[in-house]
């Protein structure tokens, strides 16, 4: 790990060609299905498999870039192709992507190494951290197992990938890019399971782990490195019922519990982590009869029938999460900007000294403002990575914000509530990017916080609901407009709300 992937070559490399949207090429005699690795300039950066490559009409073939990678292909790169079954590069050529100086350079904005991930999205994997990531990996996993082994008295088990490896070669997979535990909960109904969840989030941010909920069954504890973000351990929910062994989020496979329990020893590496009796049946029901190959383009594909009840029983709290994070990482790549004419509109409409709640504050820039202009201000946002590259600011407090997760929106309410003020909540452009019980939770947010005779300032850009339709969802909650003002040039509607009781 931390080394260049070993191209080597082969008699006569076949041609190869790109530009900065699709990579062309004819396969080799021989070969018409299976997982190719793509290298730029000698290091791996997506893999995907040859049978879904596009047949031309000259019988070539080509395969689009992902998204994630196309901001990244600019100046020069060897491509490679490289067959994953047997390691022959059998395509291989240099290309310019474009006419800027100096080569590709698939990284973060920590100059970190990334590749596209089996998610389709940017990543980094352990083969492109340096040495010292296993260890620093399997140590965190074992703290957190032992809040759910010893605190808890939960069965756990390694699953995904961190079984796949270990079972094959006995060593955690290049390119993946985490520890995957699976608790096996004593309840048979899928509630129970999720309560059981809810206190194991708490136990574990107890225990001062980093937890990010992605649904009532699958927490994620984050891990930083020397100031960096590095890498995290996944905790998924698993239950018996009914001869069926279910786990978020893409298993319902035919088991009982003595199937998997008691867990047995695997050789993780260095040490021995717990794995489930029979590795067997949780491999097959995880990635299929063909988990014994290698396939660094696998994508899950889960059975319509498990996903829909899974996703109904534990529903996600994260879903596009990752491309608000995108957003607003390329905002900060641009620079910070100045505050949004809306701010403007909001700050000519303040009492003076009146606190402020950002909801939905992205970079900050706005919520810096209201603070810099004396407002005591909490700017609020879903990106933790955007909250936390926020610059201090006297008066400014920062904090992350799921609104799809009621429980932490309900606290918020309360909190800001019980301070007896009169708030002013800023929500710009967050409505119309939310769905039904996003909407709902804020809305509730909203009515917790105005009951001190405070405003809530809404910027609602066109193309979304109906205005007439939120403004009806609002009601439920005893918001209702005092203004409302179109602003076309921009296209958003812009709306002072306030707070009700309801009769």
């Amino acid at each position: 790990m931390g080394t260049t992937d070993a191209a080597e070559p082969v008699a006569v490399a076949r041609p190869v060609e790109a530009d900065r949207e699709a990579i062309h090429f004819a396969a080799p005699p021989g070969r018409t299905e299976g997982a190719v690795d793509v290298l730029l300039d000698g290091r791996r950066v997506w893999s995907f498999r040859l049978e879904s490559a596009e047949a031309t009409a000259d019988g070539d073939r080509t395969v689009p870039w992902p998204t994630a990678i196309l901001a990244a292909l600019r100046g020069s790169a060897e491509l490679a192709l490289r067959a994953v079954a047997d390691g022959e590069v059998w395509a291989r050529a240099e290309i310019a992507f474009t006419d800027d100086p100096g080569r590709v350079a698939f990284t973060d904005e920590h100059g970190r190494d990334l590749v596209v991930n089996k998610w389709d999205r940017a990543g980094r994997v352990l083969d492109d951290h340096d040495e010292s990531i296993v260890v620093r990996l399997l140590d965190h996993a074992d703290q957190v197992r032992t809040v759910l082994e010893d605190e808890l008295g939960l069965d756990v088990f390694v699953t995904g990938g961190t079984l796949l490896g270990p079972v094959r070669d006995g060593h955690l997979i290049g390119h993946d890019d985490d520890v995957d535990f699976a608790w096996v909960s004593r309840h048979v109904h899928p509630v129970e399971v999720a309560r059981e969840g809810f206190a194991l989030g708490r136990a574990l941010r107890r225990a001062g782990f980093d937890v990010v909920r992605h649904s009532p069954g699958h927490l994620q504890m984050h891990f930083d490195y020397r100031g960096l973000p590095d890498h995290y351990v996944d905790v998924f929910a698993g239950w018996f019922a009914d001869g069926w062994w279910h786990q978020v989020f893409c298993i319902r496979h035919p088991a009982d519990r003595e199937d998997l329990l008691p867990a047995v020893p695997l050789r993780v590496e260095d040490r021995d982590e717990p794995a489930p009796r029979s590795p067997e049946i949780q491999l097959e029901a995880n990635y299929g009869p063909g988990w014994r190959v290698p396939d660094p383009a696998f994508r899950f594909d889960t059975v319509p029938a498990t996903r829909r009840r899974l996703e109904n029983w534990f529903p996600g709290l994260n879903g596009g999460r990752d491309d608000w994070d995108d957003v607003l990482r390329a905002e900060r790549h641009d620079g910070p900007g100045a505050g949004s004419s809306f701010a403007a509109w909001v700050a000519e409409r303040l009492d003076a000294g009146a606190p402020v709640l950002d909801v939905g504050c992205g970079n900050g820039v706005d919520a810096r403002g209201f603070a810099t202009a004396g407002h005591e201000t909490l700017a609020v946002d879903w990106s933790r990575e955007a909250v936390a590259a926020i610059p201090a600011t006297p008066g400014l407090a920062t904090r992350v914000l799921n609104l799809y997760d009621p429980r932490t929106t309900i606290a918020l309410g309360a909190e800001i509530g019980a301070r007896r003020l009169p708030w002013a909540v800023v929500v710009r452009r967050v409505v119309e990017g939310l769905g039904p019980s996003g909407r709902h939770h804020l809305f509730r947010l909203l009515a917790m916080a105005l009951r001190r005779d405070g405003r809530a300032y809404l910027e609602i850009a066109d193309g979304a609901e109906p205005v007439e339709h939120l403004l009806a969802e609002a009601e439920q909650y005893g918001l209702r407009p005092l203004d409302t003002v179109r602003a076309d040039r921009e296209a958003v509607t812009r709306m002072v709300m306030t707070w009700t009781p309801r009769r």
